[in-house]
């Protein structure tokens, strides 16, 4: 082992622990109380990637987790952008304040283009494994909706405006997923 590892390691690390603080700002706009951090959102994306990987055939489980875990590490420097206020920033100025915000950020690590080019995989969803993780993202933001209506918070019906829409005929299980979430949410309203 490098000794010399150990310290850019735990520097990293340390700057990452924010995000177990930092909550969604979404959840906060919607009234919810003591709404889930983005390091709990990102144990949810890594958690649908584990359980739905066996499923789709051809798929780099590793590279799989090891993008759900990269995708909102920007989010340290960068907070959480609702999606309310992406629409007056435009996704190329997003993409692109993200991107910096990842490049200071694993800047303490030797061999941080490592991790860099599994965020740009996962941003510019240039393989299965990271059009997949972004499907899951998705999911996973409205698998948390459905728990905080459950719990009592009413403000969550934006979600489901377009639960029918945008999600990849590459993946029929996150589809078939989504729509087994929309069969609950309709349910509960009826």
């Amino acid at each position: 082992m490098d000794e010399s590892s150990a310290t850019p390691i735990v520097a990293l690390y340390e700057r990452l622990l924010t995000l177990k603080l930092l909550p969604r700002t979404g959840w906060l706009q919607r009234g919810q109380a003591a709404p889930e951090s983005v390091a709990e959102h990102t144990f949810g994306v890594a958690s649908l990637a584990l359980l739905v990987s066996e499923q789709i055939p051809d798929l780099d489980r590793g590279k799989l987790l090891a993008l759900a875990l990269v995708h909102d590490m920007a989010e340290v420097l960068f907070g959480d952008l609702p999606i309310g206020a992406r629409r007056f920033f435009g996704a190329a100025a997003k993409h692109e304040a993200e991107r910096r915000a990842m490049q200071e950020l694993l800047a303490v690590l030797p061999d941080s283009t490592i991790y860099l080019d599994l965020w740009d995989e996962y941003a510019n969803r240039s393989s299965r494994e990271a059009r997949l993780i972004k499907q899951l993202d998705r999911l996973e933001m409205l698998l948390q909706a459905l728990a905080y209506k459950r719990a009592g918070n009413q403000a969550m019906s934006e979600f489901w405006e377009d639960i029918d829409n945008g999600w990849s005929d590459e993946f029929p299980l996150v589809a078939a997923m989504a729509a087994e979430l929309r069969t609950q949410i309709m349910a509960m309203q009826a």
